[in-house]
């Protein structure tokens, strides 16, 4: 069966064959540094509980977690950078995948990005995801979670060779954007699974999502 893992391990496959190795060498080593670095010790973890916020989606309507989150057994928080990332859009595809999965098991799933919500409309359309994209504006909630960074200089330099606008997408000034984080909340709004990675190459596999809920329904019975 197709993973996450591998989407990713084929697209770094086009990448490193595209892409000068003076440029790899820039993202690899701006990684390494963020990953050296302690300022995720912050992060939630599991056993934490998640603050309650309330923040508009791509149609501008405004979801309250609270509702989320005492309507469903289980719901499923993905923070991602945005839709001008090839590892997020892969990483949503198959998130997709598994929402049919999802709802038999009374698990909900909601994806937060610090970008605007045209492009967050456009992008669920595009796709034809059937799942909310909440508008984190500043970065607010990946902030609280304690997942968020500031991209290097030298990181923003590749960027704007390769045409991505991070001011233009954010639109807030700033060059913050979440890690990639995904959590699994119960109904006491309780941390059950937490995976944040300082490389943004890495994601959750959709599978440990639908394992760690089997693994809690069992659990309980």
């Amino acid at each position: 069966m197709p993973t996450l893992e591998k989407d990713i391990e084929d697209y770094l496959v086009e990448f490193q064959e595209k892409v000068p190795k003076e440029t790899q060498d820039t993202l690899c080593n701006a990684i390494k540094k963020l990953e050296e670095s302690d300022c995720f010790n912050k992060a939630l973890k599991v056993g934490n509980k998640i603050p309650e916020f309330s923040l508009s989606n791509q149609d501008r309507k405004v979801i309250n977690i609270k509702d989320i989150v005492e309507k469903n057994k289980y719901t499923v928080l993905c923070f991602f950078e945005g839709s001008w990332s090839p590892y997020a859009i892969l990483e949503l595809l198959a998130l997709q995948k598994i929402v049919s999965q999802l709802k038999i098991f009374n698990a909900s799933l909601i994806t937060l990005c610090p970008q605007t919500q045209d492009k967050s409309s456009y992008l669920k359309e595009k796709h034809s995801f059937t799942f909310d994209i909440l508008y984190d504006k500043n970065n607010t909630i990946s902030k609280e979670f304690g997942i968020n960074y500031t991209l290097s200089d030298e990181v923003i330099a590749v960027y704007e060779k390769q045409k991505i606008d991070i001011l233009e997408a954010n639109r807030n000034g700033t060059y913050d954007l979440p890690l990639p984080g995904t959590y699994i909340v119960n109904k006491n709004y309780e941390i059950i699974y937490a995976f944040v990675d300082a490389n943004h190459r890495k994601r959750c596999e959709p599978k440990t999502i639908t394992d760690t809920i089997k693994k809690d329904i069992i659990n309980k019975r």
